[in-house]
């Protein structure tokens, strides 16, 4: 017993193989949990990516001069996430490695009008044909909407565009991500004296909607 006390080199030996034990489980752990790390930042990076992306089409269309409409594709991933929007704000989340919500969350330079199907319209072709069974003339150029209703147009437009911004404040509309989202400049133009219509002496107004079929 006492010999195995004395043989320095045996307990030494076996220190040194629990220390060298405990350095590579601890590089080992290290190596995991950079991997797991890395894997969320990238995940989070990536949403962020899907985010700008859209809001800076939705931006670019405002930037329009003329009716135009652009699709987007959401791309796909390893993992599944979430994507959300209100006439402020999109919101696209996933889950984290721990389980936990990564989200990236990106405000609207401009408010885009988020439509959903409803006896209304969704598209803008859906709005100047609804302009023009209800008043009678589409809105485009051509076909301007006249003195006596303009008040009443706009008021129109301006009761569903307020119902759209409350009601996805408090519940943002959740975009389907196999299918494509198109956004859209509609104009639509009023005659103010009834004589066809004149960029100086008229008006038109423009709306970037957001939409899916």
């Amino acid at each position: 017993m006492l010999k195995f006390l004395n043989d320095r080199d045996g307990i030494m030996g076996i220190t040194l193989s629990q220390m060298g034990l405990i350095i590579a489980t601890g590089v080992l752990i290290a190596a995991v949990f950079s991997i797991i790390f890395m894997n969320d930042w990238n995940k989070k990076a990536d949403l962020k990516n899907i985010g700008t992306g859209l809001s800076t089409i939705v931006e670019g269309m405002d930037t329009r001069f003329f009716e135009n409409t652009t699709m987007y594709w959401f791309p796909s991933k390893d993992y599944s996430y979430l994507v959300s929007t209100s006439t402020e704000y999109i919101v696209i989340s996933s889950k984290s490695n721990w389980n936990e919500e990564v989200s990236f969350k990106e405000q609207f330079l401009i408010k885009p009008w988020p439509r959903i199907a409803n006896p209304k319209w969704i598209s803008g072709k859906d709005l100047h044909n609804y302009l023009k069974v209800k008043y009678g003339h589409t809105g485009n150029e051509s076909d301007p909407i006249r003195s006596a209703d303009i008040a009443n147009v706009k008021n129109d437009l301006e009761t569903d565009k307020e119902t759209a911004e409350k009601s996805f404040a408090l519940n943002p509309l959740k975009l389907n991500l196999e299918k494509p989202v198109y956004i859209e400049k509609v104009f639509i133009y009023y005659d103010k004296d009834d004589d066809g219509w004149d960029k100086i002496k008229d008006e038109k107004q423009d709306f970037v909607i957001l939409y899916q079929v």
